[in-house]
């Protein structure tokens, strides 16, 4: 692919969307051109439009030239750029954490509404765990949306919480970070009001649908079970809610579209009730909740 004309702003920027444009549709290429332009030159759009006669450094074009191959190779530009957006938060990514949804986004506002009425009722501070917490997006999240709410949130190895940690100190809350394998491990916390977790639910015989700058970028650890037993963190996520929530405590999942019915069975036999199977945006089976009895059944 040759360099771009000459170093003028607007020059440089038709080369990069002309170049996305060859592989993406218009409209994706333009983002995709926003966000690489913005990182690798460290100019806003506004400021890109406002001075179009701007040279540009012949760093800024190398960079822009090797993240037009990665790109094109299938690499998503969250993992180029190093960061995404969560419900308008920024958070840190890279390679060793899954980029979050905006299916996630859902489960949290779904999560924050139900807190936020028990709030109103009880006035108290509230105790929230998010198990398998990755880039910290969800933990992170309610800690800045719930300001003195007690948020833990665990993970399996050090190096993800390394992430998440990160992402707690950029968005200035506090979150109490565990290191913990859940399908392993058993520690004893503060008594939960609320668990929630986003716990890999992909089946591997699922793979042959997914695109590959999924199967090829994001790590396998966070997305995918093996087909024989694809319930098997909620399972043990389960069996340990129901030891670490107090009387009347509430669990929250994201799940596997096709897994709705077994995931609503699965609960039921750990001893939760009240459960609730939650559709997405697009009309799938998405989200479940239920809640720890007051009294022993």
């Amino acid at each position: 692919m040759t360099l771009p004309v000459d170093n003028k702003t607007a020059t440089v920027w038709r080369w990069l969307t002309e170049a996305l444009a060859r592989h993406f549709p218009a409209k994706e290429a333009y983002a995709l051109g926003r966000e690489l332009f913005e990182h690798c030159c460290g100019i806003a759009t506004d400021q890109r439009v406002l001075y179009p006669e701007a040279p540009l450094s012949e760093s800024c074009i190398q960079q822009l030239h090797w993240g037009i191959n990665r790109l094109v190779k299938g690499e998503p530009v969250q993992y180029i750029t190093g960061k995404t957006t969560f419900l308008d938060f920024e958070f840190k990514v890279s390679p060793q954490v899954l980029i979050p949804r905006p299916e996630t986004e859902e489960l949290v506002i779904w999560l924050l509404e139900h807190i936020r009425k028990k709030l109103s009722r009880e006035k108290r501070k509230m105790t929230i765990l998010d198990v398998g917490t990755g880039s910290g997006c969800i933990a992170v999240s309610l800690a800045a949306k719930l300001p003195g709410a007690e948020v833990l949130a665990c993970d399996y190895k050090k190096i993800i919480l390394e992430v998440a940690k990160h992402n707690a100190l950029i968005n200035n809350v506090e979150v109490s970070f565990i290191l913990m394998d859940v399908l392993s491990d058993f520690r004893p916390i503060p008594l939960l009001d609320f668990l929630v977790s986003n716990p890999p639910y992909v089946m591997k015989k699922e793979k042959k649908k997914m695109q590959a700058n999924v199967l090829d970028y994001e790590p396998e650890h966070a997305l995918f079970v093996e087909d024989t037993d694809p319930l098997v963190f909620y399972r043990a996520i389960c069996e340990k809610g129901m030891k670490w929530l107090k009387p009347g405590g509430w669990i929250y999942f994201e799940i596997n579209e096709s897994l709705g019915s077994k995931a609503f069975d699965l609960i039921e036999r750990n001893g939760f009730i009240k459960v609730e199977l939650k559709q997405d945006i697009n009309g799938k089976d998405r989200f479940i909740r239920a809640r720890k009895p007051v009294r022993p059944v």
